[in-house]
């Protein structure tokens, strides 16, 4: 229950990024930039500490392997920001939550880790959720287009970056593997800003403060727990309970903004929730039949 309860705080926390985006108005790689470097100085400390405790093991060799899911999460994080603004936050939501439908290949492929019938019948339900969301709020309109390609793009490099967590699940110790990763991250978005943009400052008290939010909630808060949730949760367990990002969203609008949800959320909220449980009473039952 307890690690239940860390993964879906993870799926709280990273459900407030889009809200975080929409607010400020810095540039999607200055937004990627700077949250990175914010949540690396705040870890920084930590990942000093881990690395006094397990040296003979964090040799500079083994951190070879934090570039892939580093180059990923730099493309996610600059085309979320990008893409989160050049689409409704419905449509952006949606896509984002379809990192079920290509997460069973990306675990096949990259983990060899298969997919059992019980888990394919919890993503199906929670799918069902997120397909009446669609019904109800997807905009086809041509406008909207690109905005919906660069989301659907951000959601296969999210899914492919959360699967090297479980590829890297012997790290000794998280710290030793989310520290490195946010700052190659870091680099590799300040690089392409200063090209691509005239400046790369922040402006104004308020982006900095934004942009420290969203080092804090969706990144550390939300990208850490997430992280450490991989290493007991299978990625498909982990990709269903990562729908319900849509569910706290919707919520945290209700609630902050006054932004009353169509009668279909609660709906599919059920759903999405109901394919939950499925899925992790599977988990449940084949961590047990491994462990006897």
């Amino acid at each position: 229950m307890y690690r239940f309860l860390l993964l879906l705080s993870g799926v709280v926390f990273c459900s407030t990024s889009v809200i975080i985006i929409r607010s400020s108005s810095l540039e999607p790689s200055l937004v990627a930039t700077y949250r990175l470097i914010f949540a690396v100085a705040l870890l920084s400390p930590m990942f000093f500490l881990s690395w006094k405790k397990h040296r003979n093991w964090a040799r500079p060799k083994v951190f070879l392997r934090c570039i892939p899911p580093a180059l990923l999460l730099a493309i996610h994080f600059i085309s979320w920001a990008w893409g989160a603004r050049m689409t409704y936050i419905a449509n952006a939501s949606l896509i984002i939550n379809l990192t079920p439908a290509v997460m069973p290949f990306l675990a096949y492929f990259l983990i060899r880790e298969q997919v059992t019938r019980r888990e394919i019948a919890g993503t199906a339900v929670a799918m069902t959720g997120v397909a009446l969301m669609a019904w109800n709020a997807f905009s086809i309109d041509p406008s909207y287009l690109w905005g919906n390609i660069v989301c659907f793009g951000s959601m296969i490099t999210f899914a492919a970056y959360l699967a090297f967590a479980r590829i890297n699940k012997d790290f000794p110790s998280i710290w030793l593997y989310i520290v490195p990763i946010n700052a190659l991250a870091a680099i590799i978005c300040l690089i392409y800003s200063f090209f691509a943009l005239e400046s790369i400052s922040i402006d104004s008290w308020e982006e900095a403060g934004w942009m420290l939010a969203m080092a804090v909630l969706p990144t550390i808060l939300g990208h850490v727990t997430l992280n450490r949730s991989l290493r007991y949760f299978t990625a498909q367990t982990f990709a269903v309970v990562n729908l319900h990002q849509f569910v706290s969203a919707g919520i945290m609008g209700w609630l902050i903004f006054s932004d009353v949800p169509p009668n279909i959320f609660f709906l599919a909220a059920a759903l999405c929730i109901g394919g939950a449980v499925i899925v992790i009473r599977e988990t449940a039952r084949i961590r047990k039949a491994n462990s006897a």
